[in-house]
């Protein structure tokens, strides 16, 4: 028995014509309005590179920037087509990442949002760990609050490596000064830190923390990445097209910059993002994020000459707390970005965007996940007339299809069993004491941490033990 994927074609959002009228509106701003540099610097070093600079504002010349596109076009193959995308599913298995950022929890013994505390953060990466045979594909969850904000980043990793087999991976480092220690320890653990993001402001403005990262450790990169968040209606324009002809002007403008600054391989990305404009915050996971996430890929691919990814797999929330509102928007994100062939999704068991941890709503994401999965497998309709006869036969004798021998090998091909939803009838429920899923859940995740039984090898965590004294001493 073999099931078919259950998937659904997307058709491109833009035409040729809408996305060469963006990219005309992008080369005028950048010849026109340019992109102001708030890093002394970096002016100076683009002021002896002989860029047009009026005060602190850097001009690119069309014929420049159609040379800096032409070059990333050609480099790789210059694929872009405008008709639907092959979709081609990694197979049914789906997987969730955590997000690093949360400096809160959500605590089910209280029911209440708390400080995520470093003994609170290891809990829950101890949680994280355990749950890696589902499919939870990384940690920490989060970003410890009770330590200086210096020294955050690189307790975060700590936390991650000491207490979860997935936790080796660099994290953020956030600031300049604890950048250092975050490379020290990626070296010890065998995941070299080679690459940094620098973050444009919207609108058309170069410089920050992640700029002098970036310039104060450059001898030690490989490449760096360049990216923005503006958001529709507030610091890009309102009308999506003109939205990302801003977009593609600050990202694109900065990669020539930094490019020429760093004299390093620039790789790019702009991501339009929605925004709430009755209370001024970001809203991740809502259907308009999910449209502009299908527009972000598919302008992203015009721009850099590549096909284009049909799916989506934004899996935020702004709820505040576990339940209806959070599982809700996850569950039909997943799902509508599972059927257009996503198998990975971010955020899981975050809430309010990237704020609060809640190991609650891991759970559930958990068992959403599996429901989806399930979805996209398919079914397969093939018939044996051979095997039809002997199970018929065979279960007119018996009485029921329940017992068959072919019924015991392929239900569970056929069935997906939830681990926390329930599907009994009433009486059977409640002759089973009525537990809601919270009450499921809870137990469960106490379950789940006393398994938890996973350590890093004596010598690498001996190494990190100094880097983090060594940081804490340095840093506080």
């Amino acid at each position: 028995m073999r099931n078919h994927s259950f998937f659904v074609q997307q058709p491109p959002l833009f035409s040729i014509n809408w996305l060469e009228q963006i990219e005309e509106a992008m080369l005028r701003i950048l010849e026109e309005v340019g992109i102001a540099v708030v890093d002394d610097a970096a002016l100076e070093r683009l002021s002896a590179l002989k860029f047009q600079i009026k005060a602190n504002r850097v001009f690119l010349k069309r014929k420049f920037v159609l040379e800096f596109l032409d070059a990333e076009r050609k480099a790789r193959g210059d694929k872009f087509a405008e008709g639907p995308q092959p979709i081609s599913p990694e197979g049914f298995q789906i997987r969730l990442s955590v997000h690093d950022y949360p400096r809160h929890l959500h605590d089910i013994a209280t029911d209440k949002i708390v400080p995520l505390t470093t003994e609170r953060l290891i809990e829950a990466a101890k949680l994280v760990d355990v749950l890696s045979s589902r499919g939870i594909v990384s940690s920490p969850p989060g970003c410890p609050a009770d330590v200086p904000p210096s020294l955050q980043p690189v307790m975060q990793y700590w936390v991650g490596a000491t207490f979860s087999r997935q936790g080796r991976q660099p994290v953020d480092p956030k600031w300049a000064v604890a950048l250092p220690y975050v490379m020290e320890m990626a070296e010890v653990l065998g995941n070299p830190f080679r690459q940094l993001n620098i973050w444009v402001f919207s609108p058309l403005t170069l410089g920050g923390e992640s700029l002098r990262c970036a310039m104060k450790f450059k001898d030690r990169l490989s490449s760096v990445r360049v990216s923005d968040m503006p958001s529709v209606g507030c610091t890009a324009p309102i009308n999506i097209g003109d939205a990302f002809a801003l977009a593609a002007a600050e990202v694109i403008g900065s990669a020539i910059l930094i490019k020429e600054l760093f004299e390093l391989p620039v790789k790019w990305r702009m991501q339009l993002c929605p925004i709430d404009l009755r209370t001024m915050a970001m809203v991740l996971g809502t259907p308009e994020a999910f449209l502009l996430a299908l527009a972000n890929s598919e302008v992203n691919a015009y721009f850099h000459g590549t096909r284009w990814y049909p799916a989506a797999a934004d899996f935020h929330t702004n709820a505040k707390l576990p339940g209806a509102q959070a599982c809700a928007e996850k569950a039909s994100l997943m799902t509508v970005g599972a059927l257009l062939g996503a198998r990975r999704f971010g955020a899981a068991g975050t809430l309010s965007l990237d704020e609060v941890f809640s190991p609650e709503q891991l759970l559930y994401d958990l068992e959403i996940k599996d429901h989806v999965q399930r979805l996209v497998q398919g079914i397969d309709g093939d018939c044996l007339p051979e095997r039809c006869l002997q199970d018929v036969s065979l279960a007119v004798k018996e009485g029921s299809f329940a017992a068959l021998d072919s019924t015991l090998k392929a239900y569970r091909q056929i069935y997906w069993h939830p681990k926390l939803f329930s599907r009994q009838f009433l009486a059977a429920w409640e002759k089973e004491g009525a537990k809601t899923i919270r009450q499921k859940t809870h137990k469960m995740i106490r379950e789940l941490l006393d398994q938890h039984e996973y350590r890093l090898e004596d010598e690498l965590q001996k190494e990190i033990d100094r880097i983090l004294a060594r940081a804490k001493a340095e840093l506080v």
